[in-house]
């Protein structure tokens, strides 16, 4: 009897060998990446999974790129029903008697070196709940990278709805990094401001990439690279402000200021504060002290955080992270009480 012929690619048709090609070059690879996501979620459900959330703290927004979605985590960070970075849920309605703060800024108003109770805004909720009751709060608008252009564009979202009774604007580090950024999309930044605008912010940011917000293969390589940031070895020579960054960013700020007034809240102004000597600081904190005087002419109150720096009796790196910008636990305390002590117990008066 004869036996039948076996089946080898040899004996397929041209169009399934190369069906047969893909899947071995393409569909294997792809399925091992997809294995290895899904171990690496299944680890950071099972390690950091907050019921009701899900994990990821941004999502695509096409008027910013990205902005923090509402009810996401990661491994050391919480947001809220609204996206800010609290674990608790804004009160709605807001209770009676209560006051209700929210605090924009870039990267050093989230603190994401910080878990989230550590960062000082959470930590202003804790001393503003001794004179205004347990149910007042301070939301963390915070964002990573962003310029004063976002924090008024989510703001413009934000106070209509939330009717806050204090808004504290803690920004200025990022605005350099914004006009480079938006030279890259092919936006010059002092053309603009010739032209009477301001606002501009760049929207290709990091988190703007779909595989950034959406991988945690690309976020790890990511963050190995990235390496912890180091104390500058040498001073950092001294440079002129750049005047459109600085036009840009008052401007905006007058904007800002006007935008809470509008929706019944009162402005706070706190100036940035920092160890100088580190990296870029010296240059980059310029704008936010230049910004004051521009509260200070539209009559907001202005206090100075770089008191509690000069304050502080011991080791002043003890205050904050390695970037000198970015407060640690500690600085993030005395900040808050400071800025409690300095401005919100006059600022806010409970039912």
């Amino acid at each position: 009897m004869t036996q039948p012929a076996k089946m080898t690619t040899a004996n397929l048709p041209l169009w399934k060998k190369i069906l047969f090609s893909l899947i071995l070059l393409v569909g294997f690879p792809i399925a091992g990446i997809l294995a290895i996501e899904g171990v690496g979620y299944a680890i950071i459900h099972y390690k950091y999974g907050v019921p009701g959330k899900t994990y990821g703290l941004w999502t695509y927004d096409p008027e910013l790129g990205a902005i923090h979605s509402r009810n996401g985590y990661n491994s050391n960070s919480e947001t809220n029903n609204y996206g800010f970075r609290n674990k608790e849920d804004v009160f709605e309605p807001k209770p009676p008697g209560s006051i209700r703060v929210i605090a924009y800024g870039g990267s050093t108003t989230f603190c994401y070196n910080l878990d989230t109770d550590q960062a000082w805004p959470i930590r202003l909720q804790d001393e503003l709940r001794k004179h205004a009751g347990p149910k007042s709060q301070v939301l963390n608008a915070g964002a990573i990278v962003w310029s004063i252009g976002q924090e008024v564009a989510r703001a413009k979202r934000d106070l209509p709805k939330l009717k806050p009774d204090v808004v504290i604007i803690y920004s200025g580090l990022n605005e350099e990094a914004n006009a480079g950024h938006l030279k890259e999309e092919g936006v010059s930044l002092k053309d603009a401001v010739a032209q009477g605008k301001h606002g501009l912010f760049a929207t290709n940011l990091d988190q703007s990439r779909w595989l950034k917000r959406n991988s945690l293969i690309v976020r790890y390589i990511e963050y190995l690279n990235l390496g912890a940031p180091t104390h500058s070895p040498a001073p950092v020579p001294e440079y002129p402000i750049v005047p459109e960054v600085r036009e840009n960013f008052n401007r905006t700020l007058r904007e800002f200021i006007e935008l809470i007034r509008q929706n019944g809240a009162k402005p706070l102004y706190v100036i940035m504060g920092g160890l100088h000597e580190i990296g870029q600081n010296r240059l980059l904190l310029r704008y936010s002290r230049e910004g004051a005087e521009v509260a200070r002419e539209m009559g907001v109150p202005v206090i100075d955080s770089n008191d509690v720096i000069r304050d502080y009796k011991g080791n002043k790196a003890d205050l904050f992270a390695p970037t000198g910008a970015h407060w640690s636990a500690l600085g993030a305390e005395l900040l808050a009480k400071f800025i409690d002590e300095q401005a919100l117990k006059a600022m806010v008066k409970p039912n």
